[in-house]
């Protein structure tokens, strides 16, 4: 049984909703209603109304859902009826993020010593298809329980651009550095060059452009 420790930075609350839409590529009305009225037995937020109510465990939950129904497009009911009945069995308030998932299209699943058990029909078996693409940019601790996210740009990005609770705040950094993307977009915006900004950095100018393409929707903004 999963729980899930109050002092644990990935369970606190740190991101607004727009950051959340930003790095998990989820529209801000999507997400309301993911997140209120009949969508919060989907998504529990780690905290009420605030300025920064979603944790790191809420974006990785994000990022999930919306793969499983823009990607894949399962139905939001099989995947309600299997967030039930996950949380029920597994003892988990955040099934979306504590469990690898799979799924065939239609229906979701997990896996039990090697058995696919489809959790939208309460534990029958299955044959599901992995969700690859995306549970590979989620780095997972011995627990199975994420503990950083690897915001894509693009659909085969590098995974040089973070997210860790643990380091700036859970911002998006270059990989193995405190450099978050949101430092190199503003001194970018500010009119100063790659070249510039790598070599204050001692970073390659490929790292300095996925961090611009990380922020890349501010841009348009």
């Amino acid at each position: 049984m999963k729980t899930t420790a109050p002092q644990d930075l990935r369970y606190q609350p740190i991101y607004p909703l727009a950051e959340v839409s930003r790095y998990t590529r989820v529209k801000p009305a999507t997400l309301r209603t993911w997140t209120h009225n009949g969508g919060s037995d989907v998504l529990i937020l780690a905290a009420g109304p605030q300025v920064a109510p979603f944790s790191f465990i809420n974006l990785i939950e994000s990022y999930v859902l919306e793969g499983l129904r823009r990607t894949h497009r399962v139905p939001m009911q099989r995947i309600r009826r299997a967030v039930e009945w996950l949380k029920q069995n597994y003892g988990t308030v955040h099934p979306l993020a504590e469990q690898n998932l799979e799924t065939d299209g239609y229906d979701l699943f997990i896996r039990e010593l090697d058995i696919p058990v489809n959790a939208s029909r309460r534990g029958q078996s299955g044959f599901p298809e992995v969700l690859a693409n995306y549970l590979k940019r989620i780095e997972r601790d011995e627990g199975r329980i994420p503990v950083r996210f690897y915001p894509y740009t693009y659909a085969q990005a590098p995974r040089t651009i973070v997210m860790d609770p643990a380091v700036a705040y859970g911002r998006p950094v270059v990989v193995g550095t405190r450099v978050s993307s949101q430092m190199i977009f503003d001194r970018y915006s500010g009119g100063e060059s790659l070249k510039d900004i790598a070599l204050d950095y001692d970073l390659d100018i490929p790292l300095i452009e996925e961090a611009l393409r990380c922020e890349i929707e501010r841009i348009a903004a």
